[in-house]
């Protein structure tokens, strides 16, 4: 598998990363704070994660159908070890870098339960295709 393949197969993953790295890096300013719904940033990080997640693995589609269990197994670890760092990394992101945003645990917890999820529905959808 040379490199054209690999980035051909990572554009999904790569451009919904590219959406989530700017929707963090907008200032704090530009967002609504509702107050009546407790939470609902952290569903947004949830989905944007499950998303990411699932765009990852959506690009290796067709070798994660026709390969072994272990071949799945490592292209799952890998879209999760990425997610959570990427995750962890856009919170520190906000925390420093992104005026009138701050870097939360929970949100983190979110962003990698949305990735952990996002890995589970792929495999679910994609474990017995052919």
């Amino acid at each position: 598998m040379g490199l054209e393949k690999i980035t051909k197969n990572s554009y999904p993953g790569i451009l919904c990363g590219i959406i989530i790295l700017i929707l963090t890096g907008f200032p704090g300013s530009l967002f609504p704070h509702p107050k009546p719904i407790i939470g609902l940033d952290k569903v947004v990080h949830f989905l944007m994660y499950a998303c990411f997640a699932f765009a990852c693995l959506w690009g290796y589609r067709e070798p994660f159908v026709f390969n072994d269990v272990a071949y799945k197994k490592k292209a799952m670890l890998i879209t999760l070890a990425i997610g959570v760092a990427y995750g962890g990394l856009t919170e520190l992101m906000q925390n420093y870098l992104v005026p009138q945003r701050t870097g939360d645990w929970l949100d983190f917890l979110a962003d990698s339960l949305g990735v952990l999820v996002g890995i589970l529905v792929f495999y679910l959808f994609f474990r017995h295709k052919k």
